[in-house]
C-alpha cells in the first residue's frame, strides 16, 4: 500500500516513521517519495497509520526506453 500525496506530504510521513522507528545502521529513512505523473507515492508502515489518500498498488510507469 502507498501514500499518494504530495511531495511535502511523503516527506512528512517519512520524518514520522523514521523518527519512530530510531533507524542505525545502514538504514536512516522509511523511504523516498516516488514521482509518477504528477503525483508522489510513498510505501506505508502499518505500525504508523494516515490520513492521507492510499493506494494498493503504483500506477504503470511509462517505459523510459520506448519513445513516447
Amino acid at each position: 500500500m502507498y501514500i499518494k500525496g504530495t511531495e511535502q506530504e511523503c516527506l512528512a510521513y517519512d520524518a514520522e516513521v523514521t523518527a519512530g522507528e530510531n533507524y542505525t545502521g545502514g538504514t536512516i529513512r522509511w523511504g523516498e517519495p516516488i514521482e509518477i505523473d504528477g503525483f508522489n507515492y510513498m510505501p506505508v508502515n502499518d505500525r504508523y497509520p494516515t490520513s492521507l489518500t492510499t493506494v494498493s498498488e503504483l500506477p504503470p510507469q511509462p517505459d523510459p526506453d520506448v519513445e513516447q
